[in-house]
């Protein structure tokens, strides 16, 4: 055996060169080409880290590391290390480690790692994660100020509106002690022409206090033009108004807001509604194919995915995060009490199903919500067909779960939702909310209604909810109102509903025989409106599963290059 002196700044390592070369192409290369090192005994590197070194090393003579008892830190260093050494297993190893552990607190380290190790799957996957996490985001997760416009300008970014973005970039500021003009770049991360009256004006509440910032004129003059019918802003309507700004405010403002408007980024992420469909080809319902269908203004109706390999009867889908789909109980065949009780989450931006490996209590047609990452499961149908009124809380992350509370009523396919981070379910005959203080909790009555809701979403302050058998579109604000208020009609019967962030979208239908109507109405919350019939289907085979629960998803994968703008990057350089 031939051996070697390697010296990796200074700390020398003693090892077998035929080992070196079976494991790194670095070193196949060096000893068997027509280098000078190919005949020495003592090779040095300065490149590397002693102590990933030696992980290395030890990897190399044991054959196997478990990557999962180091830091991120640590697996930051093993990985460009495995890359320089051009260590195959090690790479396809590590970046399978690092896309397990992705997660909001290391989305831009593992996009950094990535992009150095040139895993481009990898650094797609990390760039996708952090742009649909926003809602989860912390300041603290973002180290630079670059990143941090690089990040909110992303046309793909994941938030209910521009004054989200806006707070959170401000909170970045005033947490890092920036000053006042560095608000100009969170500005200019901003789409100007999704702001409202109001969001504007809370933006200029929030920055009152920089009393004689360009960026609060800035503020006011966007204000003033949206007041005076700017519903587009454009360099046409700037100039039109040129006159009055410049006298109303100065020269200045008019230039910086006249820049912003010329590099204000477009949002472009949008959802899908994901509707569970049936196709009417068999009178028994429980022995149809189980799908997902989506709904596009362009496509319409697409079948999108199989939910189960075999007959489920029951099952219920939800959203998890904005990319994941989880699907819970049901069971194969009714009556047959052979229950699905594991948990399946297909992953969008993998797509791949991933099965928990868990054994939860046997139901069916339970009602579900998630808050953060923790899965509600209320109600339902259990074992000898007796309906329930136990309830459990499902960990996503920990893949464990606990009883909580019993609910009030025995009851089968409640209508659940989640809003403002509480669990909201409807009973025979009040809509309760799950309460959760100091180890003691609780189902509360918030409204009291003899009307019990078949499905309920939340929609920016209220809470919205349909009855499969009536056309009515009924609503109630958490907190503010104690009964429900019918706002609206539907042309058909509403079966379920989707939440597009500007708009509701509702599935309707017609009662008919083998084959019936199947129609899409949109609602925008808007008063004395109208539901408006987008789409009708006649004599068509599908039909909602109402009982299944519906979602939205994000189909289009986001770019993982993006440029700043001209205008970003002009102030950038001030804080270099």
């Amino acid at each position: 055996m031939e051996y070697i002196h390697l010296y990796i700044r200074n700390r020398e390592f003693h090892v077998r060169k035929e080992m070196l070369c079976e494991h790194s192409d670095y070193f196949r290369a060096m000893f068997s080409g027509n280098y000078i090192e190919k005949e020495q005994k003592e090779i040095h590197i300065d490149l590397l880290d002693p102590d990933t070194m030696e992980l290395i090393v030890n990897y190399m003579i044991i054959g196997v590391i478990d990557l999962t008892e180091y830091d991120f830190a640590t697996l930051c260093n093993i990985s460009n290390a495995a890359t320089f050494l051009q260590i195959t297993e090690l790479i396809k190893q590590m970046e399978y480690t690092l896309d397990m552990q992705l997660c909001e607190s290391n989305w831009i380290e593992t996009m950094m790692i990535a992009e150095q190790c040139i895993y481009s799957k990898l650094r797609k996957l990390a760039v996708t994660y952090g742009l649909f996490a926003f809602k989860k985001m912390k300041v603290e997760y973002i180290p630079l100020l670059n990143t941090l416009a690089w990040y909110l300008s992303h046309p793909y970014l994941d938030s209910e509106n521009e004054l989200n973005v806006f707070k959170f970039g401000f909170n970045w500021l005033q947490h890092n002690e920036t000053g006042a003009d560095a608000i100009l770049i969170i500005l200019g991360c901003l789409d100007l022409n999704k702001l409202s009256v109001k969001e504007i004006n809370e933006i200029r509440k929030l920055i009152s206090v920089y009393e004689y910032s360009l960026a609060l004129k800035v503020v006011e003059c966007v204000m003033s033009l949206i007041n005076r019918g700017g519903n587009k802003l454009d360099t046409q309507f700037l100039k039109s108004h040129k006159q009055i700004i410049c006298q109303e405010f100065t020269e200045r403002v008019y230039i910086e807001v006249q820049n912003l408007v010329e590099n204000c980024p477009t949002r472009k992420l949008t959802y899908t509604p994901i509707v569970p469909m049936w196709i009417l080809k068999d009178s028994r319902l429980e022995m149809l194919p189980q799908c997902l269908y989506s709904y596009t203004e362009e496509k319409k109706f697409e079948k999108w995915l199989e939910v189960a390999e075999k007959n489920l009867w029951g099952w219920s889908a939800v959203n998890w995060s904005g990319n994941n789909l989880v699907v819970v109980c049901g069971e194969h065949g009714r009556g047959t009490g052979l229950f699905m009780q594991d948990v399946k989450v297909y992953d969008l931006l993998r797509q791949v199903w991933v099965k928990h490996g868990v054994q939860l209590p046997p139901r069916r047609h339970g009602g579900m919500a998630v808050v953060g990452d923790e899965l509600f499961i209320i109600g339902g149908v259990g074992t000898f067909r007796v309906v329930l009124d136990t309830a459990i809380a499902y960990d996503l992350k920990r893949r464990s779960f606990r009883k909580i509370a019993k609910f009030p009523d025995a009851i089968q396919s409640p209508g659940v939702c989640s809003h403002q981070n509480k669990v909201y379910v409807t009973g025979h005959r009040n809509i309760y909310c799950y309460e959760d203080r100091n180890g003691f909790d609780e189902w509360k009555c918030v409204v009291q209604t003899n009307i019990r809701m078949s499905c309920m979403r939340s929609f920016k302050k209220h809470i919205y909810g349909i009855q499969s058998f009536f056309s009515q579109l009924y609503r109630f604000q958490p907190g503010v109102d104690s009964r429900l208020e019918c706002i609206t009609t539907f042309t058909h019967l509403p079966a379920t509903i989707c939440d597009l962030g500007d708009r509701l979208v509702v599935f309707t239908r017609t009662i008919g025989g083998c084959t019936e109507d199947l129609s899409v109405e949109e609602y925008t919350g808007k008063a004395d409106e109208k539901p408006k019939l987008v789409y009708t289907q006649t004599d068509t085979t599908l039909r909602v599963n109402e009982f299944a629960g519906s979602c939205e998803v994000v189909l289009t994968n986001p770019p993982t290059e993006w440029e700043l703008s001209d205008y970003l990057q002009r102030y950038l350089k001030r804080y270099e």
